[in-house]
């Protein structure tokens, strides 16, 4: 589910960004990095040739994400609901136990309460 999400942003994402410039300043120039490559700015903050990164206020006060960021996040997400999911089913499971469990205390009660004798109320277990 959350992947999908992920997918349709990213597919919507240049169709809202699409009147926005990302051009270079004036007096830079774009680079393309090699495998390996890193580029640092001044402030010693570094990006890989994997990232996808935005200026920070690029499209709005909140900025964007790195894409190896934005991929980390969804991995733990999709862990942390596989997590809890895994426990709502073993919670559904304890559950139905507890039922069938009550439904069969229920029945010996009624039983023992119903037998006219010892011999009648052992036969319950």
């Amino acid at each position: 589910m959350m992947r999908t999400i992920l997918l349709v942003a990213a597919l919507l994402l240049p169709s809202v960004v699409s009147g926005q410039s990302f051009s270079c300043r004036f007096g830079t120039q774009p680079a393309c990095l090699d495998y390996g490559d890193k580029v640092c700015s001044s402030f010693g903050k570094c990006v890989d040739s994997n990232a996808v990164c935005f200026d920070s206020f690029q499209c709005d006060y909140e900025g964007f994400t790195c894409r190896s960021n934005l991929t980390e996040c969804a991995d733990g997400y999709d862990e942390l609901l596989d997590t809890h999911n895994a426990l709502v089913d073993d919670y559904n499971d304890l559950l139905s136990e507890a039922e069938r469990l009550e439904i069969r205390v229920g029945d010996v009660e009624s039983c023992v309460t119903w037998a006219s004798s010892l011999d009648e109320a052992k036969s319950c277990f």
